[in-house]
């Protein structure tokens, strides 16, 4: 029986699909996160992810213990692919094997493999987009997703940062907002410099930092006032990476599809503006919810990267897996 493997990695967590040739999903794993291999202790993190997300799936499918080797297998990863190349060809055995950055895989779920872009919001942020050539190849660019330093435009954790900068900075003024009550109360602090300093510390973690957008995003939709300005200005970042992934992938003057995935997008007022800019700027575009899932997505890569057609027999069969990997 040949077997197919999807594998969606993040900073939070892994997943893993064992799908065979008609698109039946057999069996699904959970694991670790499988990002950045060159923190300490990243490359076992991966391979730890890998195999027991592999491991757990192999097990769903009745087919543990057994020493697998897949028709195709695509790993659609947070971080740079080429830093973990090496490391999952020790670890995975496939007749095709390709290790990718997770935003294709995003974009191949949430299009099912068509072409169009998709814009990804949620600790960081990345826009991809796909344009298919006459000669049949895939062109991928991808926009953004340079870390939280230099990029993570419209992210939650840049949304966070800006409401702990502003607020900081009206105290300074001796004036108050709304967010700072809301500040203090959400990481439990007295002060709002002891949150900045905690931050620089690391005893508030990204993740945690950028937790607190939600709290923005709710009072965006409540009342005027600074949280409103941080999320229309999220809102209009995230239009800029679709409209420049749209504008590199030469489709500003014919109808595209452009999707959207993450916990930002959960925020109905950033979605109404993000909406609407997009209306404004790509007129020809229509902004598509997505069809499925990131691991779905990776799945369905390993299918066209072994060379198989994407047949509404196949695409019905993945649609009957489980439900919580349709996202429409």
């Amino acid at each position: 029986m040949k077997l197919y493997l999807g594998i969606d990695g993040g900073q939070s967590h892994t997943t893993a699909l064992i799908a065979d040739r008609t698109g039946k999903i057999l069996g699904e794993g959970h694991a670790g996160p499988s990002n950045h291999t060159r923190e300490p202790g990243g490359r076992e993190r991966l391979i730890s992810a890998v195999t027991g997300s592999v491991g757990e799936a192999a097990a769903a499918a009745g087919l543990a213990g057994k020493r697998l080797r897949f028709a195709a297998a695509h790993l659609a990863l947070t971080g740079e692919p080429e830093e973990k190349i090496d490391i999952v060809n020790e670890i995975l055995t496939a007749d095709y094997l390709r290790v990718g950055h997770d935003a294709p895989g995003a974009l191949a779920g949430a299009l099912v493999g068509n072409d169009g872009a998709i814009v990804l919001a949620g600790t960081g942020s990345v826009a991809c987009g796909q344009i298919t050539r006459p000669n049949g190849e895939r062109d991928y660019i991808r926009v953004g997703g340079h870390g939280y330093l230099f990029s993570d435009e419209g992210s939650a954790l840049a949304i966070a940062r800006e409401g702990l900068r502003l607020a900081l900075r009206l105290e300074d003024e001796g004036l108050k907002d709304p967010l700072q009550p809301l500040l203090l109360r959400f990481f439990r602090h007295q002060r709002l410099k002891a949150i900045a300093q905690d931050c620089y510390a690391g005893l508030i973690s990204r993740d945690h930092l950028a937790s607190f957008a939600a709290q923005i995003g709710r009072a965006a939709e409540r009342r005027p006032g600074a949280s409103r300005q941080i999320i229309d200005r999220a809102a209009l970042e995230l239009a800029n990476l679709a409209l420049v992934t749209v504008r590199r992938l030469g489709l500003t003057d014919r109808p595209v599809n452009i999707s959207y995935a993450g916990g930002v997008f959960r925020n109905q007022r950033l979605l109404n503006q993000f909406t609407a800019h997009l209306a404004n700027d790509l007129p020809l575009a229509s902004l598509t919810p997505p069809r499925f899932g990131p691991e779905i997505g990776a799945l369905i890569l390993a299918y066209l990267g072994a060379g198989r057609r994407l047949t509404a027999g196949l695409v019905g069969n993945i649609s009957s897996g489980p439900t919580k990997h349709l996202q429409a």
